[in-house]
């Protein structure tokens, strides 16, 4: 059984969020930066891929955020917030064209995992 929404997704970094049809429905796909953006929904798709291998699994809601976590050997992470991408698709960006992002303080845990 799949839980909706979930997150469709195989190696070549295409994502694929897709909605209940309770929440409207439709799918919204992730990509590589393309200039300011970085998602399109798609309120016509609503099905489930099933021409391939693919990874589902369930999409956790963030309120907005995306976090990614850096490991830098043995003792050492660090870990930068973004706007997620499932927000508006729109990168935000600071006066020099980069990225707006902000460290985060992880938990001795989340550093114990990020070790692994």
């Amino acid at each position: 059984m799949l839980w909706f929404p979930l997150t469709t997704f195989f190696i070549s970094f295409s994502f694929i969020l897709c909605y209940d049809g309770s929440a409207g429905g439709g799918c919204k796909k992730l990509f590589r930066k393309v200039g300011d953006r970085s998602s399109e929904f798609y309120p016509e798709i609503n099905d489930i891929r099933r021409d391939g291998s693919y990874i589902y699994e369930e999409f956790i809601e963030t309120q907005g955020t995306d976090v990614k976590m850096y490991t830098v050997g043995p003792d050492y992470g660090h870990a930068e917030a973004r706007k997620s991408p499932t927000v508006d698709g729109k990168v935000e960006r600071n006066e020099d064209g980069k990225e707006v992002r902000f460290p985060v303080i992880l938990t001795l845990r989340e550093k114990e995992i990020a070790r692994r």
